[in-house]
């Protein structure tokens, strides 16, 4: 039998869990507000958030035991799913947010993939469900995080380098800008 600790601490951790993934996909959103505003932080929670419905659905259940003792977590807890996930957004809204649906959700991935929880398939259909521990978690988060201020720098070069309609096709250097 469990002490009240331990059933205290589980819950806890269980409980939070939603919280902990929202707080984590804006993070790795953050760097893109500058360039893209503060909806792309939205856009980044959304799906991971999202994403646990899976669990409901492998569950069959929406009980929160039948929810956290699968096996191994559903398979649409891959890379894979990112992937798709950020071409529909990007299409959708524009690369800018579709990183940020790809980072947030990558960021939920990592996450459950690096607790002691059940294995997660992040590498399917090529690999096995397995967990890679909190070291890498915390590595590829940082790495996500790192990747938006590229993404976020790379398209603000790039609106630099844009020539602006305003300015007859010459960058918009010269032009003067239009007022009221």
């Amino acid at each position: 039998m469990k002490s009240r600790r331990t059933t205290a601490a589980t819950r806890l951790r269980i409980y939070s869990d939603p919280l902990q993934h929202a707080l984590i996909a804006a993070a790795v959103a953050g760097p893109l507000v500058p360039r893209a505003g503060r909806g792309v932080l939205a856009t980044a929670v959304a799906p991971a958030l999202a994403i646990d419905v899976d669990h409901v659905l492998a569950a069959r259940s929406v009980r929160v035991r039948a929810t956290t003792s699968l096996a191994t977590r559903p398979r649409t807890h891959s890379l894979l799913t990112a992937v798709v996930v950020g071409a529909a957004v990007t299409a959708a809204a524009g690369p800018l947010h579709g990183w940020a649906a790809t980072g947030g959700l990558v960021s939920h991935l990592l996450h459950d993939a690096g607790d002691r929880a059940a294995p997660t398939p992040l590498l399917w259909p090529l690999r096995p469900a397995r967990q890679i521990g909190r070291r890498r978690q915390v590595a590829g988060t940082a790495a996500l995080a790192l990747a938006s201020a590229a993404v976020s720098g790379a398209w603000a070069a790039a609106g630099r380098r844009r020539p602006s309609a305003a300015g007859g096709g010459d960058g918009g250097a010269a032009a003067r800008p239009r007022t009221g």
